[in-house]
């Protein structure tokens, strides 16, 4: 995965704000905590006050598909979403998501790790209005 294209696209594009009950593309890439390529590609994500619920539309690093269904909700800015019937084969994972923090944290985004049976993922994604 190529980590500067994706924090230049990731860069150019602001959040403006929580996906609409119409719904918003978030443009997403995962990767293993080892930093091993995972996928890239977007999540299709409806708001209904605070549940989220879509799809996702990913490319892995060895060029096959990816799908997968994503439901969950936001809280205080924190992003909790189920993710599931993975064409991967992962089996319940969940993703924890939140706006960068800390010293030098200067992306725009949402990042967070992903707890998977047997994997252990890292999700950073942007929202796209």
């Amino acid at each position: 995965m190529n980590k500067l294209a994706f924090t230049a696209a990731a860069a150019a594009l602001a959040i403006s704000g929580p996906a609409s009950a119409a719904g918003t593309t978030w443009l997403v890439t995962e990767e293993n905590v080892a930093g091993v390529q995972g996928a890239q590609g977007s999540w299709n994500v409806k708001k209904d006050g605070d549940k989220l619920s879509g799809d996702a539309s990913m490319q892995m690093g060895n060029g096959a598909p990816l799908t997968y269904k994503v439901d969950g909700s936001v809280e205080g800015g924190v992003y909790t979403i189920k993710i599931s019937d993975r064409t991967d084969g992962k089996k319940n994972c969940v993703w924890t998501g939140h706006a960068p923090t800390g010293a030098g944290a200067q992306s725009s985004g949402l990042l967070g790790y992903v707890e998977c049976e047997g994997a252990k993922l890292i999700i950073r994604a942007s929202i796209v209005q």
